[in-house]
């Protein structure tokens, strides 16, 4: 009887291990991901924060940082529509719209295996973004500037999908 009991206790801890050691490939393949990002604590926070990622795969992680991209563009056009109309606002709407239909572009891209026009559109996206940016001379408000900053680490996290094996 205590060798049943001593068989049941291993077999329980053993699924038990492997229960955590899925766990931590999981954790793993955000952390190998990110850690190649330009921004690897922001795509951290990026992918652990959305529940989808806990059973994602890789493309599955690509998908999510396209959704945040999408959302986290349109806060910073928002935020540059809230500004005083002028010539810089309406070129950076432009610029925005041009970056939204990449990563619109970038939905579908990621669903097949052509990783390079997924990077090309992808960086085409944080291109425009960058140009809106630049508009300001270096005198943007700071919570515009900010919000950019974390659409194109964002982005960014496709970029480097995108350059993945």
């Amino acid at each position: 009887m205590a060798s049943g009991s001593f068989f049941f206790s291993t077999l329980s801890l053993a699924f038990l291990c492997s229960f955590l050691t899925f766990d931590n490939v999981k954790a793993d393949l955000i952390g190998d991901l990110c850690s190649k990002t330009s921004n690897p604590s922001s795509c951290d926070e990026v992918l652990r924060s959305d529940p989808r990622s806990v059973k994602a795969d890789l493309r599955g992680l690509g998908e999510i940082a396209i959704d945040k991209a999408i959302t986290s563009a349109k806060t910073s056009l928002n935020l540059v529509k809230a500004l005083a109309k002028g010539r810089i606002q309406s070129k950076c709407i432009e610029y925005y719209f041009i970056a939204f239909n990449s990563l619109n572009k970038c939905q579908s891209l990621i669903l097949g295996k052509d990783k390079l026009n997924l990077y090309a559109e992808a960086a085409n996206a944080d291109i425009n973004i960058f140009t809106c940016d630049a508009l300001f001379y270096g005198k943007e408000p700071i919570f515009v500037k900010q919000a950019s900053q974390k659409t194109r680490d964002i982005i960014n996290i496709i970029e480097t999908f995108s350059n993945l094996p």
